[in-house]
């Protein structure tokens, strides 16, 4: 093992995880769990998670800045906020749709941390979550990682590295970009993901958002050291597509982490001189095979989760998107494992209670 990750195993630096109940529930061996928004708060510890979330933001930026409004000060902290956008990005629902949902089910706003009798405005809502920039949600994310961490459910030996484009909403958002195009898909105006995946779990460990013109490279270090830091895992095997087959990239997970690693090759590069028999060739999709499950992430995540669906503009915006669409993600999990049914820790449609909304 490098010195790098037996300084740090077992030992995350600036991460303090909240004592939250992960204790299980009875075995529900119903066709679908369909947990209320109250009741979804209160299994993930949505509340708690994101007032820790708002400590360590504070910790970091000591200064978070205040919006512009006229009036009195509200009453509700920013926690609030946090809670409420996570049920909106869980139910998919608008800012209009979010507010009139918790100003009419009391015992919701009493789980989000909202005083009883109060309420608060679109407009208020969107200046105020806005505001608080991308550090508390992608803390939120981190934290909610931290608990299925100490639930047992993410190992964090075996990962899979790979990046998906994001289109942007508005054609003049200035902090979009071009992709580059590929043979089988043209450019995309917009951002790129970039993401740890636990290959065990299939559940997202970390990310980070960049332009679309970006490319997984330039990310991948960034990636891996974050996650080392945050969480200490001790990664074992790194899986990555063509893109990471660099010397850099690779001679990072050999000797800094101590890891070993499966990333695709391009034959081509050859030329027509190398020849691959057929035993090669059969190893090589064995080893490459688990890589694939990432991509059916992205795709649960932009069809099921909504990360493409919402209509925002600035990296700021995308981060928020991409880290409440992972929470979510995780939150489902984390519901299932505690109702002790893990065949539904990536579906969302037999998790949520998505009937109850209207």
């Amino acid at each position: 093992m490098s010195n790098f990750s037996a300084l740090y195993q077992n030992q995350p630096i600036g991460l303090s995880l909240p004592q939250t109940d992960l204790s299980l529930l009875p075995a529900q061996f119903s066709k679908k769990l369909w947990v209320s928004p109250a009741e979804f708060i209160v299994l993930t510890a949505a509340l708690t998670v994101a007032e820790w979330a708002l400590r360590l933001s504070t910790a970091w930026r000591p200064s978070l800045p205040a919006p512009s409004r006229r009036g009195p000060k509200p009453v509700y902290g920013d926690s609030s906020m946090i809670v409420m956008a996570f049920v909106q990005v869980a139910w998919q629902l608008s800012y209009e749709e979010v507010i009139d949902y918790f100003r009419s089910h009391s015992a919701l706003a009493q789980a989000a941390g909202l005083p009883a009798g109060r309420s608060i405005s679109v407009s208020q809502y969107w200046e105020r979550r806005r505001a608080l920039g991308f550090l508390p949600f992608w803390w939120f994310f981190v934290l909610m990682v931290g608990q299925l961490m100490r639930l047992g459910v993410i190992y964090g030996t075996d990962v899979i590295l790979d990046g998906t484009t994001l289109h942007a909403w508005f054609h003049h958002d200035p902090e979009a970009d071009w992709s580059f195009p590929k043979p089988w898909k043209g450019s995309v105006w917009g951002y790129k993901v970039h993401t740890v995946l636990c290959r065990w779990s299939q559940l997202p460990m970390m990310f980070l958002v960049t332009p679309a013109n970006r490319q997984e490279l330039v990310v991948a270090i960034p990636l891996l050291t974050l996650m080392v830091l945050c969480f200490g895992f001790t990664i074992r095997l790194v899986r990555a597509d063509a893109g990471y087959f660099t010397t850099p990239i690779m001679a990072f997970i050999r000797c800094v982490l101590g890891a070993s690693f499966v990333i695709d090759y391009n034959l081509r590069r050859q030329g027509k001189r190398f020849l691959a028999t057929l035993f090669f060739i059969d190893q090589w999709r064995f080893h490459l095979r688990p890589r694939a499950i990432i991509e059916r992430h992205f795709a649960w995540a932009k069809r099921y989760f909504g990360l493409e669906s919402a209509r925002w503009a600035g990296l700021v915006a995308a981060y928020q998107q991409t880290a409440l669409v992972y929470s979510v993600m995780l939150g489902v999990a984390l519901v299932a494992h505690r109702y002790q049914r893990p065949d539904l820790a990536g579906s969302r449609s037999r998790v949520l209670a998505l009937k109850t909304i209207s």
